[in-house]
């Protein structure tokens, strides 16, 4: 083996240090000795000087061969070592290293050839677990996708910040809003060119799309129903695109675990058709009930004029009846052409209840960069309700107050809220005189938000859409007051109520809804102990009994049960069952559990139980701490209820005498504090069953740093346990 530059830079720092140190010690001692001595020693250098200069080519040599050799068997493999290490970690986990070297050299070479075996079969082991994970995501992923595509409303969730997060193939196409400028071409002549007014896509802003006033409106309004605790949070507004289409927008929150705002949804609809349909039913209507009133009007002051002339000429009387039998007929084509079912449009504005009180302390609120508006409610419930689009309303009663200020120097201060039958009216009051009703027309007319692009609906649109009519008003009896009025319509009691939407919660940890292929797992097979610990699906159980003797007589008075898959408990799927003994539990048990007879009083028999307990527990692993007593009470109610649990068995006392061995306490409670688990609900079947199944899953890492992967190697190590020679 060759030596490198830093032997020799070494070797000669060495040689040059040993000959300063000689050569100083030779000076110290000749000047320690007189000139006789001098003479004595010259003499004898001169005689034996061979001797000396052989003494010191072999001393030399012996050092350089000293130096040399450790050199190439510890400083030089120990140099190859961090190398091929450095590789093994980084760029090459298969390369192994052959290093020439002393024994201890060759030792420390070979752990780390072994460790490098454990780290590549654990890193397989992982690859093959995250190969597997990504592809069970990516199955969740198309199906999720699947579903979403397939939504015939348009979906968006958006972080806090607008930002959208995911959306559907609808919510793309309802949001495709495009404008229509006028452009010059090339020969000069006036075109229409599209020009898009936003894109849709991850990561962008949902405030390109829809006006952010619209959506902080519609928060804003959640989090007062949150406050008041109101069953349905969702909010409902209307978009309107720049080439007139109506896009409904219903707004959720989404809150994390900790019930903070997380983000939210919206779901779409483009009712464009539908109000368009709605507009021309109530056209159809409205020239029915014409036509209606004039043939009854017709009918009824013919059949007056021959009450009143009963002796009339016959051919008078004749012409009377011919009008009666015209007008019948009018009648009788107004019923065969009414609309048909089929006519009736689903849905209408989108418009949700609120509060009057709260409509107008809102409208308060709104107003404030206009005018101060005192409040005034007479004769009016806290609970009467209306039904509005009240971010439309608000910006209607806005703009009326803006105009009721520049246009007619009129500084309304007082707002007045009163239920007149079943309308809620709305007085804007002010002194001065009354606005014209051509003023109120021209008003009607022009968008209450010219400013904001996202929201051109006139002020009659406003109104229509809301069922509401405005009308000016001079109180007689004031002098000098007058007043705006404004009708809405009061929700009736009797109307059925509108669909809740409860709040969307995230659950901690992956949400279980995501879990698509839980009753797809595999069955019981022998494959099942091939498979890795994080790959199976289990139940995790306790029981609850009036005793510990299963053989003499003891009951089972309660089970708990949950399911774990992908790693994780499933709180949507437990079961927390009482059962009835048909026996008194004694007074020392009911010490731990609490579980009394009274409780026990009417509660389904273990018959009916089991049978519901194996279709819960069927093709999954059962986890329970010290099972054989658990397995034992269920084999004693074989031959009464027929059910025979067959599935594979993991004890969680035994695991942790594998895994601490030092310990002699593995009860439930020692394993919990050992591991970090916090324990709510001691000698609960569901609390010990969940305390059981958090424990579970961290020992699950603990098992694989020890080489247990599969339910076979976590199997066999339970069997050497002392635990697993315990007999009930």
């Amino acid at each position: 083996m060759r030596l490198n530059n830093k032997f020799w830079l070494f070797a000669v720092v060495c040689m040059a240090f040993t000959t300063s140190i000689t050569a100083i010690l030779a000076v110290i001692f000749w000047r320690q000795i007189d000139p006789a001595g001098h003479a004595l020693l010259i003499r004898i250098f001169k005689e034996q000087f061979w001797y000396f200069f052989s003494t010191g080519v072999f001393l030399f040599a012996a050092f350089g061969f000293t130096l040399d050799w450790f050199f190439r068997f510890y400083i030089i493999p120990l140099n190859q070592i961090i190398e091929e290490t450095r590789i093994m970690n980084t760029v090459n986990p298969a390369h192994r290293m052959n290093i020439d070297g002393s024994r201890e050299i060759r030792v420390l070479s070979d752990l780390v050839n072994a460790l490098g075996d454990q780290y590549q079969s654990a890193r397989h082991i992982i690859d093959q677990t995250v190969a597997s994970a990504r592809a069970e995501t990516e199955a969740e992923k198309n199906i999720l996708a699947t579903i979403m595509a397939e939504l015939t409303q348009g979906v968006l969730i958006c972080d806090p910040e607008g930002r959208i997060l995911l959306y559907n193939r609808q919510a793309k196409r309802v949001l495709s809003k495009v404008r229509s400028d006028e452009s010059t071409n090339g020969s000069g002549e006036s075109g229409q060119q599209s020009v898009p007014d936003g894109f849709i896509g991850l990561r962008r802003s949902i405030y390109s799309l829809i006006d952010e006033h619209l959506i902080q409106y519609a928060l804003k309004e959640i989090n007062q129903k949150i406050d008041q605790h109101s069953e349905s949070v969702a909010s409902h507004f209307v978009v309107v695109t720049h080439d007139r289409r109506q896009i409904g927008v219903e707004t959720l929150p989404i809150l994390d675990a900790d019930k903070g705002f997380a983000g939210f949804a919206l779901i779409l609809s483009d009712i464009t058709q539908q109000l368009e349909r709605s507009g021309r039913m109530d056209r159809q209507f409205k020239a029915m009930d014409k036509n209606l009133r004039s043939a009854i009007a017709a009918i009824r002051s013919t059949v007056d004029l021959m009450i009143q002339f009963p002796e009339m000429e016959a051919d008078r009387k004749n012409a009377f009846l011919g009008i009666i039998a015209d007008e019948t007929k009018v009648l009788s084509r107004l019923s065969r052409s009414g609309l048909g079912e089929g006519s009736y449009p689903r849905s209408r504005w989108p418009r949700s209840p609120i509060r009057a009180t709260d409509f107008i302390a809102t409208v308060k609120n709104e107003a404030a960069g206009i005018t101060d508006l005192d409040v005034e409610v007479a004769e009016c419930d806290a609970r009467c309700m209306i039904r509005v689009d009240s971010y439309a309303m608000l910006l209607a009663i806005v703009f009326v107050l803006e105009h009721l200020k520049t246009e007619c120097q009129a500084q309304c201060k007082r707002i007045r809220l009163t239920v007149p039958g079943n309308l809620v009216q709305l007085d804007l009051i002010w002194q001065g005189p009354p606005v014209k009703i051509e003023t109120l027309r021209r008003w009607n007319e022009l968008p209450v938000a010219a400013e904001r692009k996202g929201y051109p609906l006139t002020l009659r649109e406003v109104l229509a859409h809301n069922h509401a009519e405005i009308w000016p008003h001079a109180h007689r009896d004031k002098s000098g007051e007058a007043c705006l009025r404004i009708f809405i319509p009061m929700i009736q009691s009797e109307n059925p109520p509108e669909d809740v939407r409860k709040i969307p919660q995230l659950p901690k940890g992956r949400p279980e809804f995501y879990d698509f292929d839980l009753f797809h797992q595999a069955g019981q097979t022998p494959e099942i102990e091939k498979r890795l610990l994080g790959e199976l699906v289990y139940t995790v159980f306790d029981t609850e009994t009036t005793g510990l003797d299963p053989r003499g007589g003891d009951e089972i008075i309660s089970i708990g049960a949950i399911r774990v898959v992908n790693g994780r408990l499933l709180h949507t799927e437990t079961i927390n069952q009482l059962v009835n003994p048909r026996r008194r539990v004694p007074p020392e048990s009911i010490k731990f559990h609490g579980i009394t007879d009274k409780m026990l009083q009417g509660k389904p028999t273990i018959e009916k139980v089991l049978p519901f307990f194996q279709r819960f527990v069927q093709n999954t692993v059962l986890v329970a701490h010290n099972a054989a007593f658990d397995m034992l009470m269920l084999q004693m109610n074989e031959k009464k209820t027929g059910i025979r649990f067959i599935n594979p068995v993991l004890d969680t006392m035994h695991l942790s005498a594998i895994l601490h061995p030092s310990h002699s306490d593995h009860t439930l409670d020692a394993i919990s504090q050992r591991l970090g688990v916090t324990v709510t609900r001691r000698h609960d079947a569901l609390g010990d069953a969940i305390a059981t199944g958090e424990v579970f899953l961290k020992m699950i890492p603990l098992l694989n740093e020890k080489g247990i992967f599969t339910q076979k190697d976590a199997r066999l190590a339970s069997q050497r346990t002392y635990y697993a020679q315990l007999k009930y």
